[in-house]
């Protein structure tokens, strides 16, 4: 596993490389308090009571941005018929009312899986997602402008287009601290067997994409994998769960001279399709916290004591059993109520559900509720 040469040093803001016209939503001065919990005034809809007006396919990816006085939730999810489908939440009004589909990338053919960031490009900070394509063939990026509503670009290939499937499950993607700028941190399974490991060097005027850097080939195939970067370590290492057939394994990655990986270390089983994971502000150090759907429908959470010296996992807290299969959940920690609730993207039978969980004392999981535009 190679990954020699990287910088670690602390994080400077830079002039932006790449920029674009037109118009859109405008990042607002986050001059307002907190927001108190509104979310009684949200209509909940049933099932059979929903007409979505663009079906999705694969995992959804879910963010809090930094658009809006409050931080708008953005989300991105694959469509049956091709290209991505990408929605938002007005957080600043009391209904929060989604807006979209916004429609792109339908040059790139059927997408099974994405991961979305905001990075530090653009006078707004753009909107950033790393894709795979059907049959794990290609790995590529899109990019939105933040000055324009309809302003996405891509896909640019992070790895070249293959004849023969390559990966195997959903690419993970965070903004890194690793470097000045913060690079872009991906990792994806493998058909073969284990990860490809690229970062994308952001202090590199080319913003060139490195790797691809296999590691744990021998533990097997995974299928889905979820990636954060932690407060430990220094700067802090990465630390991915993956899931192979019903069961979920924990890696982690410290950096050296070059990237250290250690795993797999296996904490649950009965699982299906693609977990998320986060470190919360709950705890002093900062829980772990970690969503999966389960193999016998519903949702199960979990969450790792990172104040507890032998980092032990607890669960699985079962909720949302009435809504059969889901393929996959995006997780995040949202700035509603204190510390902040967890909130929680869904992909059931092609509809988008989302649920919250609020911050104490009750911690109960709330939902769930489905998008509707």
């Amino acid at each position: 596993m190679q990954g020699k040469g990287r910088k670690t040093a602390s994080r400077q803001k830079e002039p932006s490389l790449s920029t674009g016209a037109g118009r859109g939503r405008p990042r607002k001065e986050k001059d307002v308090a907190k927001p108190e919990e509104t979310r009684g005034k949200i209509e909940v809809k049933k099932m059979e009571d929903i007409a979505l007006s663009s079906p999705a396919s694969g995992s959804p990816s879910l963010l809090q941005s930094n658009y809006g006085n409050l931080g708008n939730f953005e989300l991105v999810v694959p469509m049956p018929a091709g290209g991505l489908a990408y929605y938002w939440r007005n957080n600043d009004v009391d209904k929060l009312p989604w807006e979209g589909p916004i429609k792109f990338g339908a040059d790139a053919g059927q997408i099974t899986g994405v991961s979305l960031i905001q990075g530090d490009f653009g006078p707004h900070d753009n909107l950033e997602l790393a894709a795979t394509g059907l049959g794990g063939h290609s790995l590529m990026h899109f990019w939105r402008d933040s000055e324009s509503l309809l302003g996405w670009y891509g896909p640019n290939p992070i790895s070249e287009k293959s004849l023969v499937p390559v990966f195997s499950g959903n690419p993970a993607m965070i903004r890194s601290r690793f470097g000045c700028r913060g690079n872009f941190d991906l990792v994806v399974p493998l058909v073969t067997g284990g990860f490809a490991y690229y970062w994308r060097d952001n202090d590199d005027s080319n913003l060139r994409w490195c790797g691809p850097f296999n590691f744990a080939t021998d533990a097997g195939i995974y299928d889905a994998v979820t990636m954060i970067q932690s407060n430990f370590g220094n700067p802090g290492n990465l630390e991915i769960v993956a899931r192979s057939g019903d069961s979920l394994a924990f890696f982690w990655g410290e950096m050296g001279e070059e990237m250290i990986w250690h795993g797999p270390e296996t904490f649950a089983t009965g699982v299906s399709g693609t977990p998320s994971m986060i470190q919360s502000t709950f705890g002093q150090k900062g829980n772990f916290e970690l969503v999966v759907p389960m193999a016998s429908g519903g949702l199960a959470y979990y969450w790792r004591d990172n104040d507890d010296e032998h980092l032990h996992w607890y669960g699985p807290f079962m909720f949302g059993m009435n809504m059969g299969k889901v393929k996959g959940v995006s997780l995040i920690q949202s700035n509603f109520g204190t510390p902040g609730h967890l909130e929680l993207a869904a992909q059931v039978e092609g509809h988008l559900a989302f649920f919250w969980r609020d911050s104490g004392p009750d911690f109960r999981w709330n939902g769930p509720q489905y998008l509707t535009v």
